[in-house]
């Protein structure tokens, strides 16, 4: 079996993984029981470095400030 070389040529752009910084996470607002039920919830998670359940919080939030929050 022959072996492939995978290097891309000069000038050439593929498409791939690119690492940037995390989005900030979106905070409670002041005074909303839901945004506060799911803040806690979330570092419950970040304290047990369940990190999966910490992204669905902030999805959660996320979602929760659109049909609720949205100006």
């Amino acid at each position: 079996m022959e072996s492939e070389e995978r290097t891309s040529k000069p000038g050439t752009h593929t498409l791939g993984t690119c690492l940037s910084e995390t989005p900030c996470e979106p905070s409670a607002k002041p005074g909303c029981s839901e945004c506060l039920s799911i803040s806690v919830a979330r570092e419950n998670a970040r304290s047990t470095f369940d990190y999966s359940a910490v992204s669905d919080a902030n999805v959660r939030m996320r979602q929760h400030h659109a049909a609720s929050h949205a100006s």
